[in-house]
């Protein structure tokens, strides 16, 4: 019988969610909320740039939207998200956003799965080739891949010399890996792992449009959790959209253990 409950599914999701960020990230965090101001470099029209992604409010939410409202607008922004989740109090929090004219804006499905023998089977078809982040051209390949696939802006020379250096560095360490996938050598999905003991963690999956419903996503997860089961994982844990990712996900083998909503709340 596994010890994966939901419980501890989503006890060891929040303590990989509490895991400090790079200073390019403006991170406020409160005694009843955590704002992020997400940099320049990853927005997207899938990732808003400040976004509330937990709350526990002892205080009225009247005054705490208020208050979170103040730091918004210091930051030049008219708009930001707030997330909903299992553990944000009071429980009347999403009412009280969609009065305040909150509109749904995302949602995500919280999904894990048991890294048992059958994940060493390779799902990857035979005109694809999946290679491990290791070196600049792949790391190039795969910062390609993420630029187009969500529209984000081209990433600078320093920047993509922070990312190599940190992904040799968790590949040295075992601390997490990157792959790509290649159709006729042209790099066209990427994906991400990262490992905390017996937790993979994935995330940062993209496929490019016009490879899409191609097996692109699955093959990418495949390897993911292949290589993430020899570094020792035990479980898979990650978020997906329940009308694309999740519906993979599921057919993957993987558990839905609950959901979370973000809403778009606009500022005078």
């Amino acid at each position: 019988m596994s010890n994966w409950n939901t419980q501890r599914t989503l006890g060891a999701l929040a303590t990989l969610d509490e895991a400090a960020l790079p200073d390019e990230f403006l991170d406020v965090r409160r005694a009843e909320y955590r704002l992020i101001r997400y940099p320049e470099r990853l927005i997207s029209p899938t990732l808003p740039a400040a976004q509330v992604v937990w709350s526990n409010a002892s205080r009225s939410l009247d005054t705490l939207f208020d208050e979170i409202a103040s730091e918004i607008r210091g930051w030049g922004l008219d708009a930001f998200h707030w997330w909903v989740t299992s553990s944000t109090r009071p429980l009347d929090t999403e009412p009280y956003l969609v009065a305040r004219g909150g509109v749904l804006s995302d949602s995500y499905q919280i999904l894990a799965r048991e890294l048992s023998d059958d994940v060493t089977e390779s799902l990857v078809p035979d005109d694809m080739r999946i290679e491990l982040v290791r070196d600049e051209p792949s790391l190039r390949a795969a910062i390609l891949v993420e630029t187009k696939g969500w529209g984000r802006s081209p990433s600078d020379e320093q920047a993509i010399g922070r990312r190599l250096t940190e992904a040799l560095h968790d590949l040295e360490t075992s601390a997490g890996f990157q792959v790509v996938a290649f159709v006729d050598d042209m790099p066209v999905s990427t994906g991400c792992c990262s490992i905390a003991g017996e937790v993979g963690r994935l995330y940062g999956a993209v496929t490019l449009p016009d490879f899409r419903l191609r097996g692109c996503y699955q093959a990418v997860l495949s390897s993911r959790l292949r290589h993430a089961r020899d570094l020792g994982a035990t479980i898979a844990l990650t978020r997906g959209r329940p009308l694309t990712s999740g519906r993979i996900l599921v057919r993957a083998g993987f558990t839905v253990h609950g959901q979370e909503n973000c809403y778009r709340l606009t500022i005078g």
